[in-house]
């Protein structure tokens, strides 16, 4: 049952996370570094909010705007005007944008940790077992939710078709009609503002610290190199299969070995399935969306 219950919302948070991640890859063409870095100023802006009055929901909701419009102008500021200087320069300016913000949200929050102050709540039961609180639940259900919604916008609006397009050939997109500066704008507003919710959720179920950026980073390095590098629909798989391989993993070793265990898992799917879990759909090869 703690395998079943963990496992869903760690999934959960990991999947919201790492959908932008894959997203801004895929059409942007590097690893930005700094979206770890967007699930701090989520959570962080959230219980600033909330410190202020609002009802969580609210903050919720607000710092994920508030996120997304931030990525927006980091790519209008920094990383549009060296887009022509190469991957590398892009990497270098993700980092550098990350530290910037690390160092920020400390300066202005401090290093302690904090919690947002929640009412408390009994778990459901199911046969007598603990199952979930309702925040844990909302949380679940939440993702489900966002990951649906990802999908339906792909695969049936005006912007989600352009997004395919520009990730696909951006050339032949803007003969198409497509506007690449305006599709990589909606890539960023998207992409950062779930990772900003993703950061909300992370401090529900835990505690709030300045260094919850660079951990979740590399879980979502992870799961994006496990799911297949641009496939979307791969992410959502692998988030589910590292969240849950870890969860048993942790059964036998301390959990101080998480990251190992999900790169030790990510080699062993990546031996059979040098393309990554999209391959078993994708006969091996990159899939857009």
């Amino acid at each position: 049952m703690d395998i079943l219950i963990f496992g869903t919302i760690s999934a959960s948070i990991l999947l919201l996370s790492s959908i932008g991640f894959s997203m801004t890859l895929k059409t942007e063409g590097f690893i930005n570094i700094a979206h770890g870095q967007a699930l701090l100023m989520g959570a962080y802006l959230a219980l600033w909010l909330d410190g202020l009055g609002l009802p969580l929901w609210a903050a919720a909701i607000l710092a994920s705007i508030g996120c997304g419009f931030t990525g927006v102008i980091l790519n209008r500021v920094l990383f549009k005007p060296v887009k022509s200087k190469g991957i590398l320069v892009l990497l270098f300016t993700s980092v550098g944008a990350a530290y910037v913000i690390y160092g920020i949200v400390g300066a202005l929050a401090g290093k302690r940790m904090l919690a947002f102050d929640l009412p408390p709540m009994r778990a459901w039961q199911i046969a007598g077992q603990p199952f979930m609180t309702p925040y844990e639940f909302a949380i679940v259900l939440l993702a489900i939710v966002s990951a649906l919604g990802v999908h339906v916008f792909l695969t049936y609006t005006w912007a989600g078709k352009s997004i395919r397009a520009v990730a696909d050939n951006e050339d032949l997109a803007r003969v198409r009609g497509f506007d690449p500066r305006r599709t990589s704008d909606i890539v960023w507003f998207v992409a950062t503002a779930l990772a900003g919710l993703a950061g909300v959720f992370l401090g529900i179920v835990g505690s709030l610290h300045t260094q919850m950026g660079w951990q979740m980073i590399i879980m979502i390095l992870a799961v994006t190199v496990l799911g297949g590098l641009g496939s979307i629909y791969g992410v959502m798989l692998a988030s589910v299969v590292l969240a849950f391989g870890i969860e048993i993993g942790l059964m036998f070793v301390s959990s101080s070995y998480r990251t190992g265990l999900a790169f030790a898992l990510i080699i062993a799917v990546l031996l059979v399935r040098p393309g990554g879990l999209q391959s078993l759909w994708g006969g091996g090869k990159t899939r857009t969306h």
